[in-house]
């Protein structure tokens, strides 16, 4: 783990194991809410965030591991998405780019019968990768745009920028993938690009004019999470207090119908809720680790895996969403000790 990554992880296990009893209680009550059971599950999604494929072997095999897991676990778990939130894989050498590396263990996915879903991340930007990206799994997109109802994606490039927005419909959720990834040096928090053609006024509309037919039925996916802690050494990887303000102040009018923003970045296991004042909530953010080097709460040292499972029920006038943090590598190890 590099010096910088390990220096966020490290900033918000201390902000988790700081947490009043108060706002811990609070999280208990949404999560005793959102796991109540109801009408069954229709389907399923996973979530990976943080691969980091770029040349380290434990990378990338935790990574195929993670997708092995998925593709022998999808019936048995109605799984027919899989979201990568970013920071996926860069640089290599000419005839082998890291890039094509991970979409190749990504395509597995699709062969399988399961979709999967590319976000980009800031190290991609970061690296120089940001063309490739685009250019790599536009082959991907356009397999998507085949398979999901409504799909739309912004136009790229824009003032040289390859935002990757786009969003979609699936058996009655709005599904919205946003880049809100800096584009400036040594900047590593969130950035609206309130410009035309930018990512805020692709979001505004798409949320605007989507199907809002059941509660909650909106789901943002993105890197960076939309949310602070109000802890400045943890901030700066988050998003300034005027763009959050301005983030708030959309939200407040589809505070019933966006459910969760889903983000990795930060390299935890993590829930919060986004208010707007001390009595309105708006929206969730819920934070998933790396890959390659797995923490629960409270932190601990393991070398484990995480994939975040996320069953949905869509049977009832609001939509239902049940959390699952699975530690892949050791769910093999207890299957292994029961044969």
């Amino acid at each position: 783990m590099s010096y910088r990554h390990q220096e966020r992880k490290n900033i918000f296990s201390r902000i988790i194991s700081g947490f009043s009893l108060q706002f811990v209680l609070a999280i208990f009550i949404v999560l005793l809410q959102v796991n109540s059971q109801g009408y069954g599950e229709t389907f399923s999604f996973a979530i990976v965030a943080d691969p980091h494929v770029y040349g380290n072997v434990t990378n990338r095999a935790k990574f195929q591991t993670a997708v092995d897991w998925i593709i022998d676990n999808k019936d048995s778990n109605d799984i027919e998405l899989v979201f990568v939130l970013g920071d996926i894989a860069w640089g290599g050498t000419r005839n082998s780019r890291n890039m094509a590396i991970a979409k190749a263990i990504l395509d597995r996915l699709n062969d399988a019968g399961v979709l999967y879903v590319p976000v980009i991340g800031d190290n991609e930007i970061d690296t120089g990768c940001e063309k490739e990206f685009n250019d790599v799994f536009e082959l991907q997109y356009e397999y998507l745009s085949q398979r999901v109802l409504s799909w739309q994606k912004a136009a790229v490039p824009v003032g040289g920028m390859y935002l990757q927005n786009f969003s979609f419909n699936y058996k009655g959720c709005h599904f919205v993938c946003a880049d809100f990834n800096p584009r400036k040096k040594d900047y590593e928090g969130g950035e609206l690009h309130d410009f035309p053609g930018g990512t805020w006024p692709w979001f505004k509309d798409t949320i605007a004019k989507c199907p809002k037919s059941k509660k909650e039925n909106i789901v943002i996916m993105s890197h960076i999470g939309m949310f602070r802690t109000g802890v400045e050494k943890a901030d700066q990887y988050l998003f300034p207090q005027e763009q959050m303000s301005k983030i708030k102040r959309f939200a407040y009018n589809y505070r019933e119908y966006i459910d969760t923003n889903y983000v990795g970045h930060i390299h935890q296991n993590w829930q919060i809720i986004v208010w707007s004042g001390l009595f309105t909530p708006l929206y969730n953010v819920r934070v998933t680790d790396e890959t390659w080097y797995d923490t629960q709460w409270p932190e601990s040292d393991d070398q484990e895996l995480t994939v975040r499972l996320v069953q949905v029920n869509n049977n009832g006038p609001k939509i239902i969403y049940n959390q699952h943090i699975l530690n892949i590598d050791v769910i093999k190890i207890d299957s292994a000790e029961q044969k």
